[in-house]
């Protein structure tokens, strides 16, 4: 059977950013997202750029892995692009058709939307092959630890999300494995009209559902079985951030603080 890598699964522990304690890399990927968005200039886009062509290098992630995560979403980014670029109330400054037209300003705003998504899901994916899944559900747990004082309950919220992450890798396995079969027995995917690929598709998403279901059920009564509820208060004890840690958060919050204000002192 041919192997398959799920997108964002752990890549190596043996790279810059997996010695990087999760909750840096977490509270790091939020700063960026904040400050990404509020940077409006081209040169900051650029910027970013370069930011995750190193963190993904220092993550061991591949770029190909990267271009393959963006071919779910190239049509919604396609259609985001000229949605904006189009004009077609006659507004336009680069007629193309009567009203219809080309707007270089919308063209800029699309390719700033564009360039956001694709860099804010390279940084996620560089953080989720550099971080394993408990990691990733106890450094949000940590970071979360502060809301507990408020009745939210953190340890279950941390629970949730570890077998979410746990389940993303087995789910894309047993779909890749399923859709393997089917199309051992002949299903064709790729030809026919739309009720006939519904169809196809239909012969992967059942019994993947299914199969889930059954998954389910035996994770909910082992869970039962070894006590979970009754240890689900339990976040451990309070782990301080190592030197290269605080210096890596540090670095990074400046990095995100002084990218937006530059822009708006540029500008």
């Amino acid at each position: 059977m041919t192997s398959f890598t799920p997108l964002g699964s752990f890549v190596s522990a043996d790279t810059p950013a997996a010695r990087i304690d999760a909750r840096v890399k977490l509270a790091l990927l939020l700063a960026a997202t904040v400050s990404l968005f509020l940077s409006q200039a081209a040169w900051t886009l650029a910027a970013w750029a370069a930011v995750l062509v190193g963190v993904v290098w220092a993550s061991g992630m591949k770029v190909r892995d990267h271009l393959r995560a963006l071919v779910p979403v190239v049509f919604i980014l396609a259609f985001t692009l000229i949605a904006n670029a189009l004009a077609l109330d006659g507004h336009g400054s680069i007629p193309i058709a009567g009203p219809v037209g080309l707007d270089p300003a919308g063209a800029q705003r699309g390719f700033t939307a564009v360039a956001r998504i694709v860099i804010l899901l390279g940084l996620a994916l560089a953080v989720s092959s550099s971080t394993t899944p408990p990691q990733l559900a106890d450094g949000c747990v940590r970071l979360m630890r502060p809301l507990a004082r408020l009745g939210v309950p953190v340890a279950d919220i941390g629970l949730m999300l570890s077998l979410a992450l746990r389940f993303i890798p087995i789910v894309s396995e047993e779909f890749f494995r399923i859709k393997l079969a089917q199309r051992a027995r002949g299903v064709d995917f790729d030809d026919g009209g739309l009720i006939a690929r519904i169809r196809s598709w239909a012969s992967v998403l059942t019994p993947l559902v299914v199969r889930l279901f059954r998954r389910a059920d035996r994770l909910g009564e082992s869970m039962a079985a070894r006590c979970y509820a009754e240890s689900a208060d339990a976040m451990g004890p309070r782990v301080p951030l190592a030197a290269r840690d605080r210096w890596v958060l540090a670095a990074g919050l400046a990095l995100c603080c002084a990218l937006p204000v530059l822009a708006r002192l540029l500008h």
